[in-house]
């Protein structure tokens, strides 16, 4: 995509989905992400994390992996409730972006040959087979790591939260082969045991909704809020859980919940932030730029009074953020261009501000061009290989500046880094860019060529009837293409 605001963050509000967070015994939460939200009840309760662990996962950061290791073995000597190193690594690489399988598996067999017997193996191995939905792998890995952990005794506590999560990935498979009830059964159980696991409750909720039972959702969710204030309201998650399905009747229940979750929660800087991507999504700018300023000013307040507050500067930095992508969406490229510098100026590396700057400059005067060149540049310098869109982006630099052999080439290359795949923001880079460079085509038969290729992939781009940023031009230029 070419204009970000992180999806993390909705996922963090929520809490996240029980299959894509990992225990690594009492290291719990040792690698979050601010917003990052863990699902088992010490990680809800906002264990504190030692200086030692914080030490091995910066190892891990700087892909200094043994030393990272040596770390949490030692720490291990003195914990038998931690899980073996090899293991937390896996949970690490299980995290990061882009997705690291290869890596993970590789950890989890070096973890089998030193420790055979340890369920927790097998149950990461069944979770990420879950995120990629293989159902049948992940339902056997299960099996597998219930079987050993029946029979697991070095550390009572890490038997108990294996089993929970063991628990909590069956009712996710009984749940996607249609046994709902079942599902609920298992997740019943979890939670009798231990009410405060979010991952229980997160997938309850799931379950609920999927149902139309959104009564029950809602509590669900509610629960989830009562262990962890910093989440969403539930009214505020379910309205964009109705209006992802995409049915009229879910688009007008959205609505419902979102007028009453800004009804509950007027103050709630978090709930201005999901209302205003919400507006955003059903094609209201104005009035998802009204959200998004409500939430920066309480969100600006709250800094000065707690400036050291991470959850609070990093909602500051996503409010702005998305603030800046709607001021794109509204043509109003100087706005845009204010919002991103002041989240580089508290975040100077980040790839979302840097990327859509670059976006903002370079619909501006040449002198702001140079710069966004620039920044398009540093962005492919540092994000190559995590972040295909630097392509994308450098090309409709090099668009705007009438380079359209340059544009061609990076759009070459993101489409080699990405299967093919486009935003719908790109595919209109791509078919702009055809038809200019079909306008210096001199054969008639080529040109023609080169014009119809582009009005079907803006024709093709334009079936897809979520907003983008680029839509109205795209609108224009299909218009022009087909006369």
């Amino acid at each position: 995509m070419t204009h970000r605001f992180s999806g993390k963050l909705f996922a963090a509000l929520c809490g996240a989905a029980a299959s894509s967070l990992l225990f690594i015994g009492s290291a719990n939460a040792a690698l979050s992400e601010p917003g990052d939200v863990a699902s088992n009840t010490a990680a809800a309760e906002q264990t504190e994390v030692s200086p030692e662990l914080k030490a091995a996962f910066e190892d891990f950061r700087a892909t200094k992996f043994e030393d990272a290791i040596a770390k949490l073995d030692k720490m291990r000597e003195s914990d038998k409730d931690m899980a073996p190193a090899q293991l937390i690594l896996a949970t690490w690489l299980a995290r990061i972006q882009p997705p690291q399988p290869q890596a993970v598996r590789q950890a989890i067999e070096v973890a089998v040959t030193k420790h055979g017997a340890d369920p927790e193996a097998y149950v990461i191995l069944a979770e990420l087979n879950l995120q990629n939905s293989c159902v049948t792998e992940a339902e056997a890995l299960f099996d597998k790591g219930a079987a050993l952990n029946a029979q697991f005794t070095d550390s009572a506590k890490r038997k108990t939260e294996i089993q929970k999560r063991i628990l909590i990935g069956q009712a996710q498979v009984q749940a996607l082969r249609g046994k709902t009830d079942d599902a609920k059964k298992t997740l019943a159980a979890v939670i009798k045991a231990d009410p405060k696991n979010i991952g229980a409750l997160n997938l309850l909720g799931l379950i609920c909704f999927n149902q139309d039972d959104y009564e029950n959702a809602a509590a669900a969710y509610a629960k989830v809020r009562e262990i962890q204030p910093t989440v969403l309201l539930p009214e505020a998650r379910l309205a964009m859980m109705c209006q992802s399905k995409g049915t009229d009747e879910s688009k007008k229940q959205a609505a419902a919940f979102m007028k009453d979750a800004i009804g509950k929660a007027p103050e709630d800087p978090q709930t201005r932030i999901v209302a205003a991507q919400w507006s955003l999504q059903i094609g209201r700018p104005s009035q998802a730029a009204a959200q998004a300023d409500y939430a920066i000013k309480v969100l600006a307040g709250a800094k000065q009074a707690k400036p050291d507050d991470a959850f609070t500067n990093a909602l500051y930095l996503e409010a702005n953020q998305l603030r800046g992508v709607i001021a794109l969406y509204e043509k109003k490229f100087d706005e845009a261009e204010n919002f991103f510098n002041v989240i580089l100026s508290e975040s100077p590396s980040n790839f979302a501000a840097t990327n859509n700057l670059a976006l903002a400059l370079c619909e501006q005067d040449e002198a702001k061009q140079k710069k966004a060149v620039e920044y398009a540049q540093v962005n492919i310098d540092r994000f190559q290989k995590q972040q295909p869109e630097v392509f994308s982006t450098a090309a409709w630099v090099m668009h705007k500046m009438g380079r359209y052999q340059e544009c061609a080439q990076l759009i070459q290359r993101y489409l080699q880094l990405t299967n093919g795949n486009m935003s719908s923001d790109t595919a209109y880079y791509l078919a702009a860019n055809l038809s200019k460079m079909a306008d210096s085509i001199e054969d008639a038969e080529q040109k023609a060529n080169a014009k119809k290729q582009a009005l079907e992939i803006i024709t093709k781009t334009l079936e897809n009837t979520n907003p983008f940023v680029m839509r109205p031009e795209a609108e224009a230029l299909k218009a022009e293409l087909g006369k």
